[in-house]
Order: structure tokens, then sequence, then C-alpha cells
């Protein structure tokens, strides 16, 4: 029990310094997060993406690509509409990173957040970058392209989600 605590600990003190003013610090707490791995981990991260300081979002984002667990795919969806374009670049990434499961998750993101042009942006490259996993998301890239993209893109993208739940 007393090593599980000193586990939470660490990871409590490797986030708080994810927002240090020293780069070096970040990114010493960031590799530290990624080596620690595990639920916790992983939980701590998806609660940092939350903060209201954009680089704590940056660096946990960047840890959750590294980790590439899907429990994250949610949270970083949500980080795809983040104001910070570093902080949105990096949460696509690690959704490429998490390849099917990060492509379930932003057509379902789509669905409901089309409405949002930084969120079709961000989603515009995860799916470019994953559209070789299922020939469902060239339609949907097609929907983004078009003049309404809030209106046509939530059907299209939903339709694929269906086919995908079908095809697995």
């Amino acid at each position: 029990m007393k090593s599980e605590n000193s586990t939470l600990v660490q990871i409590e003190d490797c986030v708080r310094n994810l927002g240090d003013e020293n780069a070096v610090v970040r990114e010493s707490a960031r590799m530290e997060l990624i080596a620690l791995g595990g639920d916790e981990v992983v939980r701590a991260l998806i609660e940092a993406l939350t903060d209201y300081r954009a680089q704590v979002r940056w660096e946990a984002a960047k840890a959750l690509h590294s980790l590439a667990d899907p429990v994250a795919a949610d949270a970083l969806v949500q980080a795809l509409d983040d104001e910070n374009d570093g902080v949105r670049w990096v949460a696509a990434e690690a959704l490429i990173a998490l390849k099917e499961t990060g492509l379930r998750a932003v057509l379902g993101g789509l669905a409901v957040r089309a409405g949002s042009v930084t969120f079709c942006h961000s989603a515009h490259h995860v799916l470019q970058a994953l559209k070789g996993l299922s020939s469902t998301v060239a339609p949907v890239l097609q929907a983004l392209k078009m003049s309404q993209p809030a209106v046509t893109t939530p059907p299209v993208a939903y339709e694929a989600c269906l086919e995908l739940s079908h095809l697995s």
C-alpha cells in the first residue's frame, strides 16, 4: 500500500511539473510519466488536458501520444477543440497513434461537434492520416470540404461510425 501511495504522489509531482517554467523540468516530468505508465498516469494526464495552462495541456497530450492508451481517446477528441493550436495538433497526433480507436472517436466527435470550425480542421488532420484504415473515411473528408460542413458532416460521420462497427 505504501508503494502505491508513493507512486500516486510521484504522479502528482510529475503532473505538477508539467507546468514548470523550465522546459527541461517539463520534459523530464513527461518522460517520467511515460515510463511509469498505467491507469493512474493516464487518468492524471486526462485530467491535465483540462488545465487552464496551455503548456500543461500540451505536455499531457504529448505524454498521452506516447502512451497510446485507448482510454484517453474521448479526452483527446475534446482537445481537438482546444483554444491552443499546439494542443490541438498534439491531440490529433495522439489520436492518429491510436489508429482505429482514434478514428472511431473522431468520427463520433464529428457526429456531434461539426459546428466548430476548429474541431473540423483538427478532425480533418486525423482523418487524412487514418484514411487508409477504412473506406468509410473518404465520404467524411468530402463532407468536411462542403460549403456547410456543420450540416453535411454529422450524418456522414454517424454513418461511417455505424459502418465501422459492422466491420468489427
